[in-house]
């Protein structure tokens, strides 16, 4: 079934907005196909698509935020490997992800953080609706390891770092996790982070691409919450 979004969803009729509703039309939907509609704050519509802009509601549900809520502070990084990190990452469920420009990042905003932010709320909706989620992850505003603080739990990856993430034990409703780009973060950010309540834990052994570091800790840390229970 295919997924689409409408902001202005309600339960009693059915208008996709402009660019969905192109979405609908080059996917070829056969007559009385069912999709599904998420306003993003968990209300899903399933509708039986009657042709052309034609859409029967069907029934509705409300999917409640799971707790805890993962937030990942991603730092920019060359090749979109950053936009790899943020798709897998809003595949897998996190509630928001804030980019990061630390002293190792490659890529600058300089002049265009609005600009790319929105390129960001953009994957991140597309990565919503592949994943059949009906919570669409919010992308904050840039941050550097000066301003950046901890939603709840703060975590930091760090290779150096004494505690690993399995041995994390959780109390709070909010995680946050911050990831460090392809040359990772340097060691006056870590301190820097850890003034400012983020605890450093390593992913055992390994020291993974800064596109795939996040979503692997962030897996590991839904499994050790039982979120896919």
């Amino acid at each position: 079934m295919h997924w689409f979004y409408d902001p202005a969803l309600t339960v009693s009729s059915v208008r996709l907005p402009e660019q969905e509703a192109k979405h609908v039309k080059s996917l070829r939907l056969e007559v009385d196909e069912e999709i599904a509609i998420t306003n993003g704050l968990g209300l899903v519509l399933k509708a039986r698509h009657q042709g052309d802009s034609d859409y029967q509601p069907l029934d509705n549900y409300t999917v409640q935020e799971p707790k805890p809520r993962f937030h990942l502070v991603q730092a920019l990084a060359k090749g979109d490997r950053d936009e790899m990190a943020l798709q897998a990452s809003v595949e897998l469920g996190v509630s928001s992800v804030t980019p990061l420009q630390s002293e190792r990042s490659v890529v600058r905003w300089d002049g265009k953080a609005e600009k790319n932010r929105e390129r960001w709320q953009q994957i991140a909706l597309a990565a919503m609706k592949q994943s059949q989620q009906a919570h669409l992850c919010a992308i904050r505003e840039l941050q550097t390891t000066k301003t950046v603080r901890p939603v709840g739990l703060g975590l930091v990856l760090d290779p150096a770092a004494s505690q690993t993430i399995s041995s994390v034990r959780f109390e709070l409703d909010d995680i946050t996790l911050v990831v460090g780009p392809e040359g990772g973060l340097s060691d006056a950010e870590i301190q820097k982070l850890s003034e400012s309540g983020f605890t450093p834990v390593r992913l055992g052994t390994s020291v993974l691409r800064t596109s795939t570091a996040g979503p692997a800790a962030i897996a590991a840390l839904m499994l050790a919450v039982g979120a896919w229970d």
